[in-house]
This record gives structure tokens, sequence and C-alpha cells, in this order.
């Protein structure tokens, strides 16, 4: 059931949209004009031996052979991800966070959503802040008698220019220096 809407879905997604490569593999992907930005499936041209036996050799020569069998699954399901219910060795488990995946892709934990939204909203402050700490820096230095300009108020050379400019950069930095240290 979960199959044929699956392929339901993918019927109804032009051939425009489609991976259109994958019978020559990932050596023939124009990245330069690849104005959909779609990203071809480098294990759909594979066959599933190809792929085990690579997936094989991947998990030994990178000290994983405890989780091969594993891996030889996801990447089964990962060749063609409408036919996961064909992949041998999927237990029933497994199809069933697949088809959830694909059936309810916005089911999350609560906590996941919450985690987005606080940090959302983090990154707002943390952009007022900044921007406040920006325009402050334009101000500051003339209201403490730091002049910055390379020449003073009267037209005459001011020979501290580039230690005031280094000052007012330290002191603009300070907060991502400090943070850096944290």
């Amino acid at each position: 059931m979960a199959t044929n809407e699956i392929n339901h879905q993918q019927n109804n997604i032009s051939d425009d949209e489609k991976y259109v490569g994958e019978k020559h593999g990932p050596a023939h992907v124009d990245v330069a004009n690849n104005s959909a930005a779609k990203i071809r499936n480098p294990l759909a041209h594979l066959s599933s031996e190809e792929v085990i036996k690579d997936v094989q050799e991947f998990a030994r020569t990178n000290g994983f052979p405890e989780m091969t069998d594993l891996l030889v699954k996801g990447a089964l399901v990962a060749k063609d991800p409408p036919a996961f219910e064909t992949v041998p060795g999927l237990t029933e488990g497994e199809q069933e966070a697949i088809r959830n995946e694909v059936l309810h892709k916005w089911r999350q934990p609560k906590s996941l959503y919450f985690t987005i939204i606080l940090c959302s909203i983090g990154a707002a402050v943390q952009g007022w802040d900044q921007t406040g700490s920006n325009g402050a820096n334009l101000s500051f230095p003339d209201a403490l008698g730091i002049p910055v300009s390379d020449n003073l108020p009267d037209g005459s050379p001011n020979p501290n220019a580039s230690r005031n400019q280094w000052f007012q950069g330290l002191v603009n930095a300070g907060p991502y220096i400090a943070s850096a240290f944290l």
C-alpha cells in the first residue's frame, strides 16, 4: 500500500524533475548547467551487487565491520528509495520508519520544533544586538574623543588614526572575541 502511494507520488513528477542522468552515472553530471539544482542519485546506476561490494569494502577499510549489514541495508534503500519494501533484511519496524518518513514528512518531535523556534529567536535577537553595536560603533569614537579619521577636525593630520582605528575594531570585535573563549 505504501509503495503504491510512493510510486503514485513519483509518477506525478514531470520528466524534467526526475533524475535524468542515472543511467549514465555521476560522471555525466553537468554541475554548471544544473539550473534546477537536482542532485542525481549516485547509486542508481550501480547494480545491487556493486552497491553491496562497495559498502562491504567501505565498512572494512573504515573499521565498521560490525555495522556492515546495517550499512548494506541503508545503501540498498538509498539506491532505489521507492522500492524500499523489496530490500532484503529490512525489518517491519525499519520499513514502517521509512514509510513514515515519506508519508508523514512533518511528523517530528515537539522538542525539535521547540529547538528550531528557540534558535530562530536567538538569531533574530543576535542580529538586533549586532545592528545596535554596529550603529554605536559609528559614533562612540567621536563621543569619547578618539578620532579615527585621517584628519583631525581642524584639518591637521591625525598621528593616532591607525591606532584609534585598531582600538575601534577591537571594541567592535570584543563581544565576539570574548564569546570565542567561553
